[in-house]
């Protein structure tokens, strides 16, 4: 209780930033529950309805591999399940899922704070709090879906993969707990990846030699033990995979929105429920769908290049790291098929972490732009779901052209953060001089020796940090 006492969030110096936290997530717990009127929560509220009957399907010993709308990997059975511990106590399904959900608030909120403590303990400067209050009032724009979604839990989960470090004790040494970090961190971005396949994208930006490999095999390992585990515990695991195959392009996705101006001008195009998504059905809807598809390979091939080219093991920095991992998930999002409002939940929480990078006597993130543009999005999300999503449904103007909107804002912040990522790292070292103009600020020894406490619960101080005056390694040339 005393180390809890004198955590970062009880510190003056986070009180603002705590109580609006839990002032905002009180309201939308009010919403969620219904204690407070919300404006069409039975639509927003239905996803949950449909995890408890899978949740139930599970109890019973195997997948719903029998219903068309259960796409989701093998361990999004765990989250699915988890509210039915609680649900012991005498609190219904529903009601249970919003408390578990808020608890994954609370993770990310106290992993930010922690992330923002940790940087002003290396810099010797006031904490830096953009990233905690982009994830306060982002989340806070989305509305209760924040709560009746499963995505803030998956959200948490790659937010730990990305901030857990493992403590120097005096038996474990700095070096030894290092390791234990990043397979640790793998292992988060592992098990993220077998509920919501997102998070494992964000090893894009992992640090090069044995760190980024052991945090690799490690998300590869967990992964697949636990997919083994779900697998021979139940039938029907992989059963997602053909419903995947299936999915047509959905009524708010980017690729979507083409087709619903044209329909204004008479282009014949109808809405279909199909797959678990409201979908449009017409001429040329399954053509796009696959090129979806290929948009989305060659969004992530532009990246790969981008790591075979341009990144350098030697100016890696966190920031780096998140830099390019909310890239490439923009670039998920933008070309994916479907795109509903509870993804702006994982970019909100990326975004977060970005901007967390960015204080004063830090070399920070070069996402700033990008990260700005999706918290624009955040209300607007809100507002097209739900209250506007019969008009998007039946083609109208003023629903779709908000969508719209929100479309090109997002197609826009990806291409800034791909442009933006692409140029923060030299191709190529300057002849004549021992390293770029840009790799002027202090490097980070390798390895990473960290002075390591969990980066949501207190102060971490790099060693790098304190041997060189607390100036870290920025995001390359940025």
């Amino acid at each position: 209780m005393r180390r809890l006492a004198t955590a970062p969030v009880f510190a003056p110096r986070y009180r603002r930033a705590a109580y609006w936290w839990a002032g905002s997530r009180l309201l939308l717990l009010l919403w969620t529950l219904q204690a407070v009127p919300y404006f069409s929560r039975g639509s927003v509220v239905g996803d949950v309805m449909i995890y408890h009957g899978w949740a139930n399907t599970m109890v019973d010993g195997s997948f719903p591999s029998g219903d068309p709308q259960w796409q989701y990997p093998p361990a999004a059975a765990l989250v699915m399940l988890a509210p039915k511990l609680i649900q012991h106590l005498g609190i219904g399904y529903v009601n249970s899922f919003f408390f578990v959900a808020l608890i994954a608030d609370a993770v990310v909120f106290a992993l930010l704070l922690g992330q923002a403590d940790r940087i002003a303990a290396e810099t010797g400067r006031k904490p830096h709090l953009s990233g905690v209050w982009a994830w306060v009032l982002g989340g806070f724009a989305l509305g209760p879906i924040v709560f009746m979604r499963y995505d803030v839990i998956v959200t948490a989960i790659a937010v730990a993969g990305l901030l857990w470090t493992v403590r120097t004790t005096g038996r474990r040494s700095a070096e030894r707990a290092e390791k234990r970090t990043w397979a640790v961190r793998g292992a988060l971005l592992g098990l993220g990846a077998v509920v919501k396949v997102w998070p494992v994208v964000l090893l894009a930006g992992a640090p090069g030699g044995r760190r980024g490999w052991r945090a690799l095999l490690s998300a590869a390992a967990g992964a697949l033990a636990i997919c083994g585990i779900l697998a021979a515990a139940m039938p029907g695991a992989l059963s997602f995979l053909s419903h995947q195959s299936s999915r047509g392009i959905e009524v708010e996705a980017v690729f979507a929105s083409p087709f619903m101006i044209a329909s204004w001008f008479g282009y014949p195009i109808r809405t279909v429920h199909e797959d678990g998504n409201f979908q449009l059905a017409g001429p040329g809807t399954g053509m796009v769908a696959n090129l979806a598809i290929v948009t989305t390979l060659i969004g992530f091939g532009v990246v790969l290049w981008w790591r075979v080219r341009r990144f350098h093991p030697e100016r890696w920095s966190p920031a780096l790291m998140y830099d390019a991992g909310f890239t490439v998930l923009l670039v998920m999002v933008i070309t994916s098929r479907v795109l509903s409002p509870q993804y702006l939940i994982w970019l909100v929480g990326l975004a977060a972490l970005c901007l967390a990078e960015n204080g004063p006597g830090r070399r920070g993130t070069v996402m700033a732009v990008p990260a700005r543009l999706v918290m624009a999005c955040t209300l607007v999300s809100q507002i097209e779901f739900p209250l506007l999503f019969d008009q998007i449904l039946h083609h109208g103007f003023l629903g779709n052209a908000l969508v719209a909107g929100r479309n090109i804002v997002l197609l826009t912040a990806t291409l800034l953060a791909l442009r933006a990522l692409w140029s923060a790292t030299m191709a190529e070292t300057p002849a004549g001089s021992g390293e770029s103009a840009d790799t002027t600020a202090t490097r980070e020894p390798e390895p990473d020796v960290q002075v390591l406490a969990p980066a949501g619960a207190g102060s971490t101080v790099t060693a790098a940090a304190t041997a060189t005056g607390g100036q870290p390694t920025g995001a390359g040339g940025a």
